[in-house]
């Protein structure tokens, strides 16, 4: 299985957080572990939001972010993920006097001893976030950051946050100096904003959308879409969960297959939304009654889309076949 929107912070698990709160020194709060969830009932994208401000405190020291790493990538490899991309802003890892580069060295080291230790059953890459509530400045050391570490398991840039107060296009800078290194664009938009915030995005680079579920499927946003080979990113239950969207059955999943839209089916925080990419995708296949052919062109939209070399590839599309077993067949409702 494959995920390709998946955030460290918010997808330590109970145990993570009982091992850094004891190294870290901080208290979890008489309502853990419930405070690490969000509800199904979640008001708003802000309620939704608060469950980030204790995992961020967690992972402040380059052990506490080795260690997340690390544990998140074996948990993956357990579940039977062969290739995840994790994200996760640098900048916001800065309190206890590391720098961005010491952040995501920090990572990088968890993320390699956990493919050796499960003997390379997994691979992973890494996606580094902008945010849109930082300064210009900021952002520009975390696309730094990228390009000077692109050489080794770093493969794109992202940008998260808050769309409706600061929009894509405050961070033309920051997207030029991307592209002027070449690297790889991903942008969440289109969650809480409509189709113009996505079309900003594509005009910026992006090549991925995350979420992008409002997408407007008239004639010009779709031909925009295909022509640029654009890949949305799809994150069912947390968008539930931030009021994006209503219900399962309001996931554009449908619409956009029948108009030939790449899309991916990802997890976005599994402890957060207490969900994992193979949940999604079983959602999915429940909700629109997905064959397994379907199910297939999905991994596939995935593998094309994956920030990764073609033998790694390759390897995927064979893992893939391999893959779908009577057991994996079971967990995503094909049979």
């Amino acid at each position: 299985m494959i995920d390709l929107h998946l955030h460290l912070d918010g997808s330590l698990s109970e145990e993570d957080f009982k091992y850094l709160s004891k190294l870290n020194g901080v208290d979890l709060g008489n309502e853990f572990p419930s405070n690490i969830y969000v509800p199904m009932d979640c008001k708003s994208l802000d309620e939704y939001l608060e469950r980030f401000e204790l995992p961020l405190k967690l992972l402040q020291t380059s052990e506490s972010i080795e260690y997340a790493t690390y544990s998140l990538v074996k948990r993956l490899a357990d579940l039977g993920v062969i290739y995840a991309e994790i994200r996760f802003a640098p900048l916001l890892h800065l309190t206890k006097g590391l720098t961005q580069v010491d952040v995501v060295k920090s990572t990088l080291c968890g993320l390699k001893r956990a493919i050796k230790e499960t003997n390379y059953k997994i691979d992973s890459n890494l996606i580094l976030c902008c945010m849109r509530h930082a300064s210009i400045e900021e952002n520009l050391i975390t696309v730094e950051t990228a390009h000077l570490l692109s050489n080794d398991k770093v493969v794109a840039v992202d940008l998260a946050g808050g769309e409706t107060i600061h929009p894509c296009s405050y961070f033309g800078e920051c997207f030029a100096l991307a592209r002027k290194y070449g690297l790889n664009i991903t942008i969440h938009a289109g969650e809480a904003t409509g189709s113009e915030e996505i079309m900003l995005a594509i005009d910026e680079g992006a090549v991925r959308i995350g979420h992008g579920v409002h997408l407007s499927l008239d004639m010009y946003s779709v031909k925009k879409v295909n022509n640029a080979k654009v890949c949305f990113e799809f994150c069912p239950t947390s968008n539930l969960q931030t009021k994006s969207l209503r219900t399962y059955k309001d996931v554009p999943l449908r619409s956009f297959i029948n108009k030939d839209i790449r899309v991916t089916i990802n997890s976005d925080n599994m402890t957060c939304s207490n969900t994992d990419c193979i949940k999604e995708m079983a959602q999915m296949v429940k909700t629109f009654k997905l064959d397994k052919r379907e199910v297939i062109d999905l991994y596939d939209n995935a593998i094309n889309a994956s920030f990764t070399d073609e033998e790694s590839k390759n390897k995927m599309r064979q893992a893939m076949l391999n893959a779908f077993d009577d057991s994996m067949l079971t967990r995503l409702n094909l049979k």
